[in-house]
């Protein structure tokens, strides 16, 4: 007995590329002779709105975009260089990388590779983050707050289980970035790959000096300018400002802080919202 997949083919059955290559070609010369595509379609015993996308793929790229490209099957993450990094780090056993004990875990063998970290930053004033609300007809809410601008920072960085945070007084310049790369390698060991925006801070000589002191345990990569919804961690604000925060009216910084601070460390401790924050950045498909 075999069992079929959604598409209709047996689970674990090879696939006849060759035939397959064969009825698009097929598809392709009906298309050219003028057959109409549902005429295609069942011609051929596909649906229609596949014989219509191979009809476009031939006005990109020709018959020969039809044609079998190669093996398939989903390609290998990891560099030959980076499998050939994990076996001598395998081979010096785990001790050698700091570790207690001589045991190998799925996450210590993670770190022989680079971790992925998202940054970004943010901030909050005194002034309420004001959010919609419930109230009886007639009774509308009031927000009673001081008009101080002061600002407390927030620089955060996630990774595929948790994300780090930290928080400062005034404006993020390069030595509150630095501040926080080192917060990042104390808690995570390995080679990190960090990536971001082109904040001027994230650009500064002092940043670059400490990434080059580093010598390789630090990489950089830029996120596109126009495109900041790819990074999980404009997810993390738009929580931290909707969800746990809406419509606070601090008595002082102190009270900001220390609430933000609170609000951050709840949403660490659950997992199902670092996941959502991945999930709505649509990096995966």
């Amino acid at each position: 007995m075999c069992y079929t997949t959604g598409m209709g083919n047996p689970a674990g059955v090879r696939r006849d590329f060759a035939a397959l290559e064969a009825r698009r070609l097929r598809a392709a010369t009906l298309l050219k002779q003028g057959v109409s595509e549902a005429e295609v379609a069942r011609q051929v015993g596909v649906h229609r709105q596949s014989v219509n996308r191979r009809a476009r793929q031939v006005l990109v790229g020709g018959r020969a975009s039809l044609r079998f490209p190669g093996r398939a099957g989903r390609k290998p993450k990891l560099t030959a260089a980076q499998l050939r990094r994990i076996e001598r780090g395998l081979q010096r056993g785990p001790e050698a990388l700091g570790f207690d004990t001589k045991l190998w875990t799925a996450w210590r063998v993670g770190t022989l590779g680079q971790t992925i970290v998202f940054v970004d930053e943010s901030g909050l004033t005194e002034r309420p983050h004001r959010c919609r609300t419930w109230a009886p007809r007639g009774q509308t809410p009031v927000l009673q707050y001081h008009f101080n601008w002061n600002l407390l920072s927030a620089i955060a960085g996630i990774t595929w289980w948790s994300f780090y945070f930290r928080l400062f007084p005034g404006p993020i310049k390069g030595p509150q970035v630095v501040e926080f790369l080192m917060h990042l390698h104390r808690h995570l060991r390995g080679k990190l790959l960090v990536i971001w925006d082109g904040l001027p801070a994230h650009r500064s000589h002092l940043v670059k000096e400490y990434v080059r002191a580093q010598r390789g345990r630090i990489t950089l990569e830029a996120l596109p300018g126009y495109a900041p919804e790819l990074n999980p961690v404009e997810y993390v604000w738009g929580y931290w400002k909707h969800h746990e925060l809406p419509n606070l009216c601090p008595k002082s910084f102190g009270e900001l802080s220390h609430h933000a601070r609170a609000a951050l460390r709840r949403m660490r401790r659950r997992p199902t919202l670092v996941a959502a924050f991945w999930q709505q950045a649509e990096l995966f498909v």
